[in-house]
C-alpha cells in the first residue's frame, strides 16, 4: 500500500472512530447551529469520506490531495464530530427574529406544530390544533367561542397574545384580541405553526406581550395537484374542502382553495345552548420567483357565515341571537435577495371584516405596510431592521333600543408608526451569541412606546443550547377601553346590578418586564427535551373603578393602577420508542397574583384562579402495518377556581388507513371517556353563557393527486 492509500485509510478510520465514540448521530453541532448563511470556520469544510476512493485519488492532483489529507489529519476529534445532527434542534423557525433560523439557534421558548402533527391530530380548527403546543391555555367556551392565551390573562377577550397568518395580524382592534371563530384556513395547506411563549415585542410590536402565534401556509409551489376532504359526525356535522394548484407557462405557481363547515350545538344542562356555527370561505395564493432573485407573493381570501350566541342580560333575561360574520383580506409580499448576507422585503395587506350582534355592528378596515432588511456587518454582526405603518378605520353602530355596547365617536381612525432594529453579535464563534434590539412605536392612544430586549445564547456542545432573556413589552389601549360604553353585569359591591362601563381616553399602555431562562437538548437519536422557566412583572394593568357621582347613577370606568407577578415553567419532550411508536409530551405550571389597589373592583384586572395551574399533555403515535396509523392524545387541565370550572381529562384519538393510492379514510373520537365537561366560565361583560364540550366522533376521507 502506497503512502497516499495509507493516508486515505487512516482518515477513514479516524472518521469511523469519531462517530463511534460520539455515540448515535443525535446532536446538531455548534457549527450547524450557527446561522445558515455563515460559512464554517477555515479548515472545517469536510467532504464525505466516500469521495476519497482510490480511483479518484489516483487521477487527482497529488499535491492538492496531500494538502487536503493533511488538513483532515491535523484536526482534533472534536471538530471531526461536527458531522452529526440533532433533528429536534434543526427544525426551522422564523418568528423569533423575523428571519430564518432553527429552534437550536433561537434564544426563546419556541415550539413548532408541524403539518404532520396537524394531519395526525384529526382536529378541524386552528384553536384545537393549538392544544398541541406546550404551555398554551386553550379552552372552549361554547361552540364558536374560545379562550386562547399564554402565560397570563385568559378569557375570550385575551389581549396580550399576537396572532398572525402569513404575516397578517388577525387581532380585533375593538378589544385588541382575537375572535377565533373567523380565523381559519385549509389545514392541509398549513406548513407549520410557530408558537413563542413569552414576549416577542422587540420585532413584532404591541400586543406581543405573553406570546406570539405565527401560522405559516405552504408556498403554492408546494401544493401542485388536487386535494379534497369531506366528512361528517356528531359535533362536526359536516365539512368539505378542496384545493387545486399548478404552474402557469410563465412560471407562476398558484393555488385556489375553498372550505365549508357546519358545527352543531354543544351541551347546556337545563337549557338550549344555541351555539352552532357555519361558515364558508374561498382563497387563493400565487408565488413567482424571477431569475434576479426576486420573490413575489399575492394571496387573499373571503369568508361569510354565522355564529349563534346565547347571553345573559339582566335587563333582558337570557337571549338568543345570530351573529353574521363576513370579511376578506388581500396580501402581497416582495422579497429581494441581494446576496447570501443581504435580503430585503416589503409587505402590504388590506383586511376588512364585519360583525353584527344583538343590534351592535362593527365594520373595520385595516391597512398595513411593513418593510424589513437584514445584512451582515463585518463578520460578527447580523443586523435586521425595519419600519411599518398601520391605519385602522372602524365604524361602530348600535340600533338596539337598549345598547349593551356602543362607542363615541362612532367612527375613528387609529394610526401606528413603528420601527425596529436588532443585532445578533457573535461573542465566541460556535459558542456564545448575544442579541440586542428594540421596537420603537407611536400610536394614537398611548403615543411613544419603547420595547427593548436582550438575549444570550450558549451552545455548550453539539447537541444542546442554553439561553436567557430580559424583555419589555406593552399592550396598547383598545377602542373600547379608550371611548367605549358597555352595560356590565359584573358583580360589584352594590350587588349584581347592571352598570355602565365608560372608556377612558387618556389610558397608558400596559407594561411587562419578562425574565426567562431555557435549556434544550437532544440526548440521543431517540430522545429530545426542552425546559423553560420565567418570571413576569406586570405594571399599569387596566382595572375597573366604581364611581359615585352626586345626584347621578354610579358607573364604572378604567384605571391603569393594577400590577401583577407571574411565574412558571414548561417542560416538553419527544421520544422515538420503537420504529413504529413515537411519543410526545409536555407539562406546564403557572401562577399569577394580581395587586388591585382601592378603589378597584376586585378581580377586574385579572383572576389568578382563571388559569389552570397545571397542564399535562401526552401524545402517542403508532405507524401500523398496511398504511394504517393510530394517534392518541391525552390532556389533563387543572381546575379554574375563579370560573367554577373543575379539572378534566380528555382523550382524543384518530385512526387512519390508506384505502387506495390517493385515498385516505380517518375516524376521529374526541373526549371519549367523558360524557361532557365545561372548560371555562361565564363572561360578565358580554353575558356569554358557557356550554359543555360533549363526547363526539366524526369521520372523513381525503383524496390527493
Amino acid at each position: 500500500m502506497d503512502r497516499r492509500s495509507a493516508r486515505i485509510h487512516l482518515v477513514a478510520a479516524m472518521l469511523a472512530a469519531v462517530l463511534l465514540t460520539a455515540g448515535p448521530a443525535v446532536g446538531q453541532t455548534a457549527e450547524s447551529l450557527a446561522p445558515a448563511d455563515q460559512a464554517p470556520p477555515s479548515g472545517q469544510r469536510l467532504e464525505h469520506p466516500d469521495t476519497f476512493d482510490e480511483d479518484t485519488a489516483e487521477g487527482a492532483d497529488d499535491e492538492g490531495l496531500d494538502s487536503e489529507l493533511d488538513s483532515l489529519l491535523d484536526q482534533d476529534l472534536g471538530s471531526l464530530r461536527r458531522t452529526s445532527v440533532a433533528p429536534a434542534l434543526e427544525v426551522e423557525v422564523s418568528s423569533v427574529s423575523r428571519q430564518k433560523s432553527t429552534i437550536g439557534r433561537s434564544p426563546a421558548a419556541v415550539f413548532v406544530i408541524t403539518d404532520e402533527m396537524i394531519r395526525r391530530s384529526g382536529y378541524q380548527s386552528i384553536p384545537e390544533v393549538l392544544r398541541l403546543a406546550p404551555g398554551l391555555q386553550v379552552a372552549r367556551i361554547d361552540g364558536n367561542k374560545w379562550s386562547v392565551s399564554s402565560r397570563g390573562e385568559s378569557g375570550r377577550f385575551s389581549d396580550k397574545l399576537l396572532v398572525q397568518i402569513d404575516g397578517r395580524t388577525v387581532y380585533n382592534p375593538l378589544f385588541a384580541g382575537v375572535l377565533w371563530d373567523v380565523q381559519d384556513v385549509l389545514l392541509e395547506d398549513v406548513l407549520r405553526i410557530e408558537v413563542i411563549r413569552g414576549p416577542g415585542a422587540t420585532v413584532w410590536g404591541a400586543n406581543a406581550v405573553n406570546g406570539v402565534i405565527n401560522i405559516l401556509t405552504k408556498s403554492s409551489s408546494q401544493t401542485h395537484g388536487s386535494y379534497a376532504i369531506a366528512g361528517a359526525g356528531t359535533l362536526e356535522q359536516g365539512f368539505v374542502g378542496g384545493r387545486l394548484g399548478g404552474r402557469t407557462e410563465r412560471g407562476v405557481d398558484y393555488r385556489v382553495w375553498g372550505k365549508w363547515f357546519q358545527r352543531d350545538e354543544m351541551d347546556l344542562v337545563g337549557g338550549s345552548p344555541y351555539d352552532a356555527t357555519n361558515q364558508a370561505r374561498l382563497g387563493f395564493r400565487t408565488d413567482w420567483e424571477s431569475p434576479a432573485d426576486d420573490k413575489l407573493t399575492f394571496q387573499g381570501q373571503y369568508y361569510n357565515g354565522e355564529s349563534d350566541s346565547l347571553a345573559d342580560k339582566d335587563l333582558a333575561g337570557r337571549i338568543e341571537f345570530d351573529q353574521p360574520v363576513s370579511g376578506g383580506n388581500l396580501l402581497t409580499r416582495w422579497t429581494r435577495t441581494h446576496s447570501a448576507d443581504h435580503e430585503s422585503s416589503l409587505q402590504l395587506y388590506y383586511d376588512r371584516f364585519d360583525r353584527k350582534a344583538y343590534g351592535f355592528g362593527q365594520q373595520t378596515n385595516i391597512f398595513d405596510l411593513d418593510f424589513q432588511s437584514r445584512f451582515r456587518y463585518r463578520c460578527d454582526h447580523r443586523i435586521i431592521w425595519g419600519a411599518g405603518y398601520r391605519a385602522i378605520f372602524d365604524k361602530l353602530t348600535n340600533n338596539d333600543p337598549l345598547p349593551y355596547i356602543a362607542a363615541d365617536p362612532k367612527r375613528r381612525t387609529v394610526q401606528r408608526f413603528s420601527a425596529f432594529i436588532q443585532d445578533e453579535m457573535t461573542l465566541l464563534e460556535d459558542a456564545w451569541y448575544f442579541t440586542l434590539g428594540s421596537k420603537f412605536s407611536h400610536n394614537t392612544y398611548s403615543n411613544f412606546e419603547l420595547q427593548p430586549s436582550a438575549r444570550l445564547l450558549w451552545l455548550p456542545n453539539e447537541s444542546a443550547a442554553a439561553w436567557c432573556a430580559v424583555s419589555r413589552a406593552v399592550r396598547t389601549p383598545s377602542r373600547l377601553s379608550a371611548d367605549g360604553r358597555l352595560i356590565v353585569n359584573q358583580p360589584v359591591p352594590l350587588g349584581n346590578f347592571p352598570l355602565e362601563l365608560r372608556g377612558v381616553g387618556d389610558l397608558g399602555a400596559e407594561n411587562l418586564v419578562s425574565y426567562e431562562v431555557g435549556y434544550r437538548q437532544q440526548t440521543n437519536e431517540f430522545f429530545a427535551w426542552d425546559a423553560t422557566a420565567y418570571f413576569h412583572d406586570y405594571d399599569k394593568l387596566q382595572v375597573l373603578r366604581l364611581n359615585f357621582p352626586p345626584a347621578a347613577l354610579p358607573f364604572l370606568d378604567i384605571s391603569d393602577a393594577a400590577a401583577a407577578d407571574g411565574y412558571g415553567f414548561e417542560i416538553s419532550a419527544t421520544a422515538q420508542l420503537t420504529a413504529c411508536w413515537s411519543m410526545r409530551g409536555w407539562y406546564a405550571f403557572q401562577r399569577i397574583e394580581f395587586d388591585e389597589p382601592p378603589p378597584s373592583v376586585a378581580g377586574s384586572a385579572g383572576k389568578s384562579g382563571a388559569l389552570p395551574r397545571n397542564q399535562v399533555s401526552l401524545t402517542h403515535s403508532f405507524d401500523l402495518s398496511r398504511g394504517r396509523q393510530l394517534d392518541v392524545i391525552t390532556r389533563y387541565v387543572d381546575n379554574l377556581p375563579a370560573e367554577s370550572t373543575p379539572s378534566y381529562v380528555a382523550v382524543d384519538t384518530r385512526f387512519a388507513w390508506n384505502v387506495g393510492r390517493n385515498l385516505t379514510a380517518s375516524v376521529v373520537g374526541r373526549n371519549l371517556f367523558d360524557r361532557r365537561h365545561p372548560e371555562f366560565g361565564p363572561n360578565y361583560f358580554t353575558g356569554d353563557v358557557p356550554t359543555e364540550v360533549p363526547r363526539s366522533v366524526h369521520a372523513y376521507v381525503e383524496w390527493r393527486r
